[in-house]
Parts: C-alpha cells; sequence; structure tokens
C-alpha cells in the first residue's frame, strides 16, 4: 500500500477517534484571558493566539490561582477543563489542578473539596516539565457520590521551580446527561455485549481478518488462486460493509461503547484499506498475465 492510501487510512482512524471523544461535549464556559488576570502574570499574543504568561524566576515553587468559576453551571455528572498549554526551562514536575467545591453532606460538616492534576507522564493529562510547544490539557472529573453540582471550581498553575507557561484560550465542558452518554460509557441498558465480550469480538475479528489477509497477500504474491482471492477480498469488503451497519444502528439505539466502536472501528478499516487492495492485486495479476503471454511469444 502506497504512502497516500495510508495517510488516508489513518485519517480516517483519526476521524473517527475525535468524534468518539467529542460526541455529546457541551461548552459550559470560556475564559480567553482578556479581563482580569491572575498575580504574576501577563496576556500576550503568541502563535495566532491570546495567551497567558507566567513566569517563575527563581528556585522558590510558585502556586497561582488561574482563575475561579463560582456557582457554574453544570447540569452532569462527568465534566472538564480543557485548553492548551506551552512552556520551556521548567524545573521539575509542574502541574495544573482543579479543586472541585461541593456542598456538605449534612449540616454542620464542612464541604467536599477533591481535585484533578495533571501529573501524567504523557498526554492530556501530563505533567508540566522541560520544555513542550502548545499540547492539549485536560481536568476531568467525576462527581458521582457528591452531594451534588459544584459550588465552585478552582482552577490553579503549579511550579516546583524555575520556568515559563503560556496558557491559551481555556473552556469549561460537560459531557451530557448520563443517559446520552451511556452510549459512550458503557453504561447503555439491554446492551448487545459486554465490555468483555467486546475484548473477544474485536481480537477475534482481528486474528480472522489478519489471516484472511495474510492468506489473500501470500496467493496474490505469487500469483496463484486468483478467483480465491478476488472472492476473498470482495467477502472482506462486504463484511466492512456490514460491520458498519451494526456500528450506526447500535450508535442510533443508544448501544454502548463497546458495541459500537468495534462495529466502526473494524468496518471502516475493511472499507478503506481492502478496496485499495483489490485494485492493486487485480492489476498485479493482469501484470503478471502479460509478462507470461510475452514470454511465451518470445519462445515460440
Amino acid at each position: 500500500m502506497n504512502g497516500m492510501n495510508m495517510k488516508s487510512m489513518f485519517g480516517v482512524i483519526a476521524g473517527l477517534a475525535w468524534a468518539a471523544s467529542a460526541w455529546g461535549q457541551q461548552t459550559v464556559a470560556e475564559f480567553n484571558w482578556k479581563g482580569a488576570l491572575p498575580h504574576d502574570s501577563i496576556s500576550v499574543q503568541v502563535d495566532d493566539r491570546t495567551a497567558l504568561k507566567i513566569e517563575n524566576a527563581n528556585d522558590a515553587p510558585l502556586h497561582v490561582t488561574l482563575f475561579t468559576v463560582k456557582a457554574p453551571k453544570i447540569a452532569a455528572q462527568r465534566y472538564a477543563v480543557q485548553g492548551e498549554i506551552k512552556y520551556g526551562g521548567v524545573h521539575g514536575d509542574g502541574f495544573l489542578e482543579m479543586w472541585n467545591y461541593f456542598p456538605p453532606v449534612k449540616p454542620g460538616l464542612p464541604e467536599g473539596q477533591y481535585f484533578s492534576r495533571t501529573l501524567g507522564e504523557s498526554g492530556e493529562m501530563g505533567k508540566i516539565s522541560g520544555a513542550s510547544d502548545w499540547r492539549t490539557f485536560s481536568l476531568p472529573f467525576d462527581s458521582t457520590g457528591t452531594s451534588g453540582a459544584p459550588t465552585r471550581l478552582q482552577i490553579n498553575l503549579v511550579l516546583q521551580g524555575r520556568g515559563t507557561v503560556w496558557i491559551g484560550p481555556v473552556k469549561l465542558v460537560q459531557y451530557g446527561s448520563e443517559k446520552s452518554l451511556s452510549w459512550f460509557y458503557g453504561s447503555a441498558p439491554h446492551a448487545w455485549w459486554s465490555n468483555r465480550a467486546a475484548i473477544w469480538i474485536g481480537s477475534g475479528s482481528g486474528l480472522i481478518i489478519g489471516c484472511l489477509g495474510g492468506l489473500v497477500g501470500i496467493l496474490a504474491g505469487i500469483g496463484k488462486a486468483r478467483g480465491l482471492v478476488i472472492a476473498l477480498m470482495k467477502f472482506l469488503i462486504g463484511l466492512g460493509a456490514v460491520a458498519v451497519v451494526v456500528g450506526v444502528v447500535a450508535l442510533s439505539e443508544g448501544q454502548s461503547f463497546a458495541v459500537w466502536y468495534p462495529s466502526l472501528l473494524v468496518g471502516i478499516l475493511l472499507l478503506v484499506i481492502f478496496p485499495l487492495l483489490l485494485a492493486r492485486t487485480n492489476r498485479m495479476y493482469r501484470e503478471r498475465e502479460l509478462r507470461q503471454m510475452q514470454s511465451l511469444d518470445a519462445m515460440g
């Protein structure tokens, strides 16, 4: 498969992954650093965006409250603060954190306090260390088991030593109601199959498709069993179409992530890869037959 075909395949996969993560997301509030700014920070234009610049010029730790959201209009149990961050010359492991405050469970008790921190080794919840060009960050929280909606959110930046950090526009998002997101988190009632079954379905499908693809590659490579090879490839293309239909129906019926995602992923991969391989394989067989005919003509 040539480079352009591979790019097309990965583009489809990336698009599917993006759709899975963004589906059901609702923006609650946005922060663009054009109003009141935190202490020891400035608003700058960098790389075509308005960013908050915070610089720690000494080796002492720095703790900055970026902003506080009072009485956020959050109606879902799952929400997150998202944005982009850039940094350079950061000593130690810095991080962003979100403190979530909830009403007391009973009168007279202290309010509930919980936090999320970007202390992972990589990804959107990766720590702030060394240098990085613009990357996305996320501070998610699941309020399941708390006393209700949060009364306020406080977002902080913590640096252990020297370093400069730029933070682009930030938004507070929620992920819809529990019912509307059951398809994503796997809690849909009457699911067609369980998460464990989805693992077996995905791995089994991958094994079968891999074996059939290997057989097709071997036979096509030696120029044998053209009819069988073409039939197998058409079968896999048809299987891909069926898998996509199953995935779309599962989505429309509110099935869980474990149901619709494997179906769509397998179906789209089959529909992207094998039509391209079918055309290439037909061309290979024709070229081989042409060379055989030319060889016979030369001998005769």
